[in-house]
């Protein structure tokens, strides 16, 4: 029977978060790690999502506008020709 090696990975990482976490000092750096990528991810969110709605509303916006590219080329060569 033939045994690979990634088989054994949720039991290592299991074993290895039980063990890192049963010492106090290591589940503390175990905890600030946790916690700055939270912070990093909740600060993330609240610069990314007013920036991803401005664009949103941005390109909503000019959609409405009357004027398309082509409708505007579409004059310019009207005007060309009269």
């Amino acid at each position: 029977m033939v045994s690979y090696f990634f088989t054994w990975t949720p039991v290592v990482i299991v074993v290895g978060t039980v063990v890192l976490l049963t010492n106090a000092y290591l589940a503390l750096i175990a905890l600030m790690i946790v916690s700055l990528v939270a912070l990093a991810a909740l600060t993330w969110a609240i610069l990314a999502v007013p920036y991803m709605l401005g664009r949103a509303l941005s390109r909503r916006w000019h959609g409405r506008s009357g004027a398309s590219p082509r409708t505007a080329a579409l004059s310019s060569a009207e005007h060309q020709n009269a």
